[in-house]
């Protein structure tokens, strides 16, 4: 039976952080990005600290090494600027059972200095086995239609897991030692989930946007099953708004297939991702997204 999610409370206290240049230098570098925005992902950094008072509160049921990205949505009031100071306020959401697993409901808020939003993430974890607490609610998505716009294909490289793990500061082992990731049931290695959701996000931006990433505002996805370094990935964006695809074509920045502009009255897109014919991320929708002049 469900039970009504108990009122949010403070994760940690606020704590500041700073959008340091060199550190956005080696994201871009890390993660081979060429633009000079503060890439979205960027602001995931400032995550850690808030998960790892998420598990300290969970205490000795929790072991950290057990913690999974279930959920994650990532909203962008504006673009900050590198240099910026930014306070993160982090609270925990909600809790209760997520599938078979016991689930906590992170929000994280980044304010700047006048406390106007920047930025706004909503992350799921789970931790352990479901404990009754009620389920959490489920978040309407909205509904792919049409044939896709796009469909490509990514091998993920060898070293992503350990370069995304430097460039996020998330250190969880299972990202980088085999025998960490065996010992937590796993059958080696696997990718961070938001180093897949890049990959989604890189070639969906590249390919329809011109790989300008400030073209969308909000990104959410759950994350299903687990990704290998050397596992074939692959995408397909379809369209979840009014309008469809434009009518200029030309080749793409990273591959031979056909780049398409994106309508304006295209507000959000939905895209698909899976290895071996099974799903990776599900539910993933890209929204506030603005056309390819």
């Amino acid at each position: 039976m469900n039970q009504p999610p108990p009122a949010p409370r403070a994760a940690c206290p606020a704590y500041g952080f700073t959008i340091e240049p060199s550190e956005v230098a080696d994201f871009r570098r890390l993660l081979h990005r060429a633009d000079r925005l503060v890439p979205a992902f960027f602001l995931c950094r400032a995550l850690p600290t808030a998960v790892r008072a998420v598990v300290a509160a969970e205490g000795p049921r929790t072991d950290p090494a057990a913690v999974r990205h279930a959920g994650q949505l990532l909203r962008l009031r504006r673009r900050p600027e590198a240099g910026e100071r930014l306070t993160a306020h982090a609270v925990v959401e909600a809790t209760g059972d997520y599938g078979f697993r016991r689930a906590v409901v992170l929000r994280l808020m980044l304010r700047d200095a006048a406390g106007a939003d920047v930025a706004e993430s909503l992350t799921t974890l789970t931790t352990g086995p479901a404990d009754g607490q009620g389920r959490l609610p489920a978040r309407p998505a909205a509904t792919p239609h049409g044939p896709a716009l796009l469909r490509w294909r990514t091998r993920v490289p060898d070293d992503l897991a350990d370069r995304y793990a430097r460039a996020s500061g998330d250190d969880n082992p299972i990202h980088t030692d085999d025998s960490a990731a065996r010992r937590a049931g796993l059958p080696g290695v696997v990718l961070h989930g938001m180093a897949t959701l890049h990959l989604a996000a890189a070639g969906l931006t590249d390919r329809l946007l011109d790989g300008d990433e400030s073209r969308w505002s909000e990104v959410r996805t759950r994350f299903t099953r687990p990704v290998r370094p050397g596992d074939d990935i692959e995408f397909a964006v379809h369209s979840c708004g009014g309008g469809g695809e434009g009518e200029r074509a030309g080749p793409g920045p990273r591959s031979g297939q056909a780049a398409r502009t994106v309508q304006s009255a295209l507000t959000v897109l939905g895209l698909t991702a899976s290895v071996d014919g099974r799903p990776v991320l599900k539910d993933t929708f890209f929204s506030g997204v603005r056309a390819v002049a």
